[in-house]
């Protein structure tokens, strides 16, 4: 069985994420800041060694891994399924936004761990399903390709699929009073012999 490595990051900065905008499946291109930290994070991913990259198809992960990957002609594959978790009606607005126009309802939908869901949006079971469907279709169709006993693979998604994963795989529960497992911008280790599991967490990037 050959072992496949992903790197599992999220994408960089974008003007929505200055803006304190929620994303959700809409798109917002990287800042000029954002463009920088991704050309930045190439010292400790060490693009060349990859075999691979898997991004969402939404045009910030698509951004940051071309930055990433500048200059490599590595096969990729965009993946809806690795696509950030669905904020319906919640897309586009800030926070302030969001209290104001459903009051009460952030806070409700918080303490329902894994079934948090945004007004017609998905709940974060679904989100996870998908996620993981994704990362082994993307993992399948690379060892079609990928002729190596060990291979390497990016894996550029969102905060909220990457947590939702990572989560259902440790079988750690989305409750406000767990310990949070995730830093901000870090890079997270997944394995794959026949299936996924969780090599690291957090390394810095």
């Amino acid at each position: 069985m050959k072992l496949v490595k992903i790197a599992f990051i999220r994408h960089s900065v974008t003007e929505w994420n200055e803006e304190g905008r929620i994303q959700g499946h809409f798109n917002s291109p990287l800042t000029e800041h954002g463009r920088e930290l991704a050309a930045g994070w190439k010292n400790k991913l060490e693009p060349q060694t990859f075999d691979a990259v898997l991004t969402s198809d939404l045009g910030r992960t698509i951004e940051t891994a071309n930055i990433i990957t500048e200059g490599l002609e590595l096969p990729t594959i965009h993946l809806e399924g690795l696509r950030e978790q669905d904020w319906g009606e919640w897309s586009g607005l800030t926070m302030d936004e969001l209290h104001e126009k459903f009051p009460g309802k952030l806070d409700e939908e918080v303490a329902k761990g894994w079934d948090f869901t945004p007004s017609n949006g998905e709940n974060r079971t679904e989100c996870a399903a998908r996620g993981l469907k994704a990362l082994e279709a993307g993992v399948s169709e690379i060892l079609k390709s990928v002729d190596k006993d060990e291979i390497k693979i990016l894996a550029v998604a969102h905060e909220g699929v990457i947590k939702s994963v990572i989560y259902k795989l440790l079988d750690h529960d989305f409750m406000p009073e767990e310990r949070k497992l995730l830093k901000r911008r870090r890079l997270h280790w997944l394995n794959w012999d026949g299936e996924l599991s969780i090599e690291r967490l957090n390394d810095e990037l």
